[in-house]
C-alpha cells in the first residue's frame, strides 16, 4: 500500500507469507504450511511486489532464488512479523480459563495448526488445549459424540455435507493423479492408492469409475499424505489428491471424466450437548481469524 506522499506501507500478513515461501522453497509447500491454496500464496507475493515496486524472487529451474531486494526484505520481514505478533499477543492476552478439545485431520495438523495453536497458547495462557489427529471421518464422529469440542476437517462440497454453522475457510479442487512417468490411463484394472476404508474420496471415486465403465483395484492403503504421495510418484498407482498435495512429479490421470466435487475445509463445533463456554468460543474465534487472514 502507498499513501498520498508515495511512502510504501508494508502488509504484515504478506510479509508472513513471504517468509514461509522462502522457508518452504516453493509455492505448493508454502501453501501447505500456511493452510491456504497455492493461488492465495501467489496472490500475496504478487501484491507485495507491486506495492514495493521490486522483484523479490526469481525462478531458477525448479528453485526459487531471492533477488538482492528479496534478501534485504527477508531480514526486515523476520523482525516486523515477530514484533507484530509479540505486540498483538500482549494486547490480546485473555483471562479466559478452561479446557478445549480440538480434533483435526493430518493435513491440517501438518501444515497450519502448529503455529496457530502456539499463538493461541500465548494469547490464552490459562486455557488448556488438547489436540487429537485422525482422518476427517473419525474426527467428525468424535465431534458428534462430544469427545471433542471443535473440529477442523475436510468434507466433500456436496449437498448435505456442509452443516448449518460450519465455517468454510478453504476449498480445494480434487484430481486423480499418477506419476509423471506412469501411463495408467488405459490399463484394464486401474491400481488405486487409498487413504483407507474411511477415505473421504474413495466412495465417490468408486461410484464414478463404475458409471464410467472402468474397473479398479486397491494396491495400497495408507492414511499418511506423505505415504500416498511417495507411492504415486513411485508409479504404484493413481490416487485422489487435493491441489496443494499434487507435486511436480505427478500428472493428471485421464482414463475417465469423473467429475469430482471440490473439498471444503471447515471449522465445526459440537452442538448444544457438547462442552461449551468461553474457552471454546475463544478457540473458534482464534481459528476463524487465523485461517481467514491466511487465505485472504
Amino acid at each position: 500500500m502507498t499513501d498520498h506522499d508515495g511512502a510504501v506501507r508494508l502488509d504484515v500478513e504478506s510479509l508472513r507469507v513471504f517468509r514461509e515461501l522462502v522457508a518452504a522453497d516453493g509455492f505448493t509447500a508454502a501453501a501447505e504450511r500456511l493452510g491456504v491454496t497455492q493461488s492465495a500464496v501467489s496472490h500475496k507475493i504478487r501484491r507485495l511486489e507491486e506495492r514495493i515496486g521490486v522483484e523479490l524472487l526469481r525462478r531458477d529451474g525448479q528453485q526459487l532464488v531471492l533477488t538482492a531486494d528479496g534478501r534485504e526484505l527477508l531480514g526486515h520481514a523476520d523482525e516486523i512479523v515477530a514484533a507484530h505478533d509479540a505486540a498483538v499477543d500482549a494486547l490480546q492476552r485473555s483471562a479466559v480459563t478452561g479446557m478445549v478439545r480440538l480434533g483435526c485431520n493430518e493435513e491440517v495438523a501438518a501444515t497450519a495448526l502448529a503455529e496457530v495453536a502456539e499463538r493461541f497458547g500465548r494469547t490464552h495462557p490459562d486455557v488448556s488445549l488438547a489436540i487429537r489427529v485422525h482422518d476427517s471421518a473419525f474426527v467428525a464422529e468424535w465431534l458428534d459424540i462430544c469427545e471433542i469440542d471443535v473440529a477442523l476437517i475436510q468434507v466433500l462440497d456436496t449437498p448435505g455435507a456442509l452443516r448449518d454453522g460450519d465455517e468454510v475457510w478453504r476449498r480445494d479442487e480434487l484430481s486423480v493423479v499418477q506419476a509423471a512417468h506412469a501411463n495408467l490411463d488405459e490399463v484394464d484394472d486401474v491400481p488405486l492408492i487409498s487413504f483407507g476404508e474411511r477415505c473421504l474420496y474413495e466412495p465417490f471415486f468408486g461410484s464414478a469409475m463404475t458409471a464410467a465403465g472402468r474397473s479398479y483395484r486397491q494396491v495400497m492403503e495408507c492414511t499418511s499424505i506423505q505415504g500416498v504421495q511417495a507411492a504415486v510418484t513411485a508409479g504404484l498407482g493413481v490416487a485422489v489428491l487435493n491441489t496443494p498435495n499434487i507435486t511436480d512429479d505427478m500428472r493428471l490421470w485421464r482414463g475417465a471424466e469423473l467429475g469430482f466435487p471440490s473439498v471444503a475445509f471447515v471449522l465445526r463445533r459440537a452442538g448444544e450437548s457438547g462442552e461449551s463456554g468461553d474457552a471454546v468460543d475463544a478457540l473458534c474465534a482464534h481459528l476463524a481469524s487465523a485461517f481467514e487472514g491466511a487465505s485472504s
